[in-house]
């Protein structure tokens, strides 16, 4: 053994710097005093005292006075990690949104849809956002589920037959449809004939316990052929007319559901199927395995446009960036990236402007370079690159990056007991994805409560301390 080490280690010094070409393939070895130095310069991150710090920075403890909070809420709306970022600094951004939030419980549903890739598979993440707002402003049940579920969930456990399905995301593998009506999950599932939806709430510990019922169902529906109708629990409803755009048929139940089972005959695209409350709010989790973002031009702009209407859409949230980044490598790619990225905000901006987009962009990510574990090389710059851009596509940003600790924070996650993320340096596991969503909906309450403080506060009064030099 001793042998074998000092060969090595003569290898190692022996080596240049910059490895040896051999063909298209480049040999490195490192040297000794590069073993020794491993991880001498990569950032420690302590993600414990990082998430602990975060969650107490929300919470107000024995404020004295109006001027205390406001104090408060300034120095976390302008510099604490956790915040949202919204554009020209502008903390009024979710004013409209935070009044619907504040009467939701007692007047109409608010629906918040959660885009994302991988990172938020199986519910995760939106999950725990959902409870916590659910919580705060009232409703129930998981949101608005695709007719048909290629990828478990640990809310909801759901079947179908009878149905054709289509998505716009994806590799080559991923069937496509002969036409851009996919809706808004950009999804859309044929009926022909007689088809079936059922659904029951999984029985797992991870449901949270809002989304276990739901007391409204919602069957989203387009190009429907006359006589298209759907049954759900003895009661039936029915088009009677072919419908080019897009339809709801809904059923409302004094009592909560856990499952229900949906018939359904006719010709119609079948864009999703809402489990939800009267009233309150609703947050559905759309996971788009392997996208980047920069499909929603490739859906019919008519057809997202009156489903985002009918199902009256209030936030949008959009969380991608991951899957772009082992393909960036240059400074062309990242501005090719924010051009991509800045075309799909402009497009739901201009088909659906009544609605907040909120951009959560990409974990820390670590690959090795040089034999090295590190962060990836243009991660950092490609996420102000993405804070930047959507900031001037008037959405808000939340910076996941920063919130995890980084540059090398991953590594940190990984290492953490219980791990907060996976052995591929890239996915949180279930305990590292609810660290995430705790801070998330902590950040989203705090502004929220700013809110609700400024609306009982001379706004002129609020502006002058807030643009003042006061901390």
């Amino acid at each position: 053994m001793v042998a074998a080490f000092a060969l090595l280690a003569l290898a190692g010094a022996l080596m240049p710097a910059q490895g040896v070409t051999v063909g298209q393939v480049t040999l490195r070895f490192p040297s000794p005093a590069a073993l020794m130095a491993e991880g001498a310069d990569v950032a420690e991150v302590n993600p414990d005292s990082t998430m602990a710090r975060l969650q107490q920075s929300s919470q107000i403890v024995g404020l004295r006075s109006t001027i205390d909070s406001l104090k408060f809420y300034k120095r976390f709306t302008t510099s604490d990690v956790s915040r949202i970022h919204f554009p020209d600094g502008d903390y009024t951004f979710f004013d409209s949104l935070f009044a619907a939030l504040r009467d939701a419980a007692a007047t109409r549903n608010i629906r918040i849809l959660h885009y994302g890739d991988s990172q938020i598979e199986m519910d995760r993440i939106s999950s725990t956002f959902r409870q916590s707002l659910q919580a705060r402003y009232g409703g129930m049940g998981a949101g608005i589920l695709p007719p048909v579920q290629t990828i478990p969930t640990f809310t909801v456990s759901q079947s179908s037959s009878g149905l054709s399905r289509y998505v716009c995301y994806g590799d080559s593998t991923q069937p496509r449809a002969p036409h851009r009506r996919y809706g808004l999950l950009a999804t859309c599932a044929q009926a022909n004939g007689a088809s079936t939806f059922t659904a029951r709430a999984s029985s797992g510990k991870r449901v949270q316990p809002l989304a276990r019922k739901y007391q409204k169902v919602t069957l989203l529906v387009g190009n429907s052929q006359a006589g298209f109708s759907a049954t759900c629990k003895g009661v039936k409803r029915n088009l009677p007319n072919a419908v080019r755009g897009v339809s709801l048929l809904q059923w409302e139940f004094a009592d909560s559901l856990t499952s229900l089972s949906l018939t359904m005959n006719g010709s119609a695209d079948v864009y999703g199927i809402a489990l939800e409350g009267k009233n309150g709010v609703s947050v559905t989790n759309v996971p788009m395995r392997g996208c980047s973002g920069t499909i929603f031009t490739r859906i019919d702009s008519a057809i997202l446009g009156q489903c985002y209407r009918k199902m009256t859409v209030d936030l949008i949230i959009m969380q991608y960036g991951g899957n772009m980044m082992p393909s960036i490598s240059s400074d062309k790619a990242i501005s090719n990236y924010m051009a991509a990225i800045a075309k799909q905000l402009q497009y739901i901006r201009k088909l659906y402007p009544q609605a907040r987009i909120l951009f959560i962009g990409p974990s820390d990510m670590s690959k090795r370079v040089n034999g090295k574990l590190q962060s990836y090389p243009y991660l950092s710059k490609m996420n102000a690159s993405l804070k930047k851009t959507v900031l001037d596509n008037h959405a808000a940003y939340w910076d996941m990056f920063a919130v995890m600790g980084g540059e090398n924070s991953m590594i940190s996650w990984v290492s953490h007991q219980p791990a907060w993320a996976g052995p591929d340096y890239v996915h949180f596991t279930e305990a590292g994805a609810e660290k995430i969503a705790k801070v998330l909906s902590k950040a989203f309450l705090t502004h929220y409560d700013f809110f609700m403080l400024r609306s009982r506060c001379n706004a002129s009064l609020v502006k002058q301390f807030m643009e003042s030099g006061v901390n």
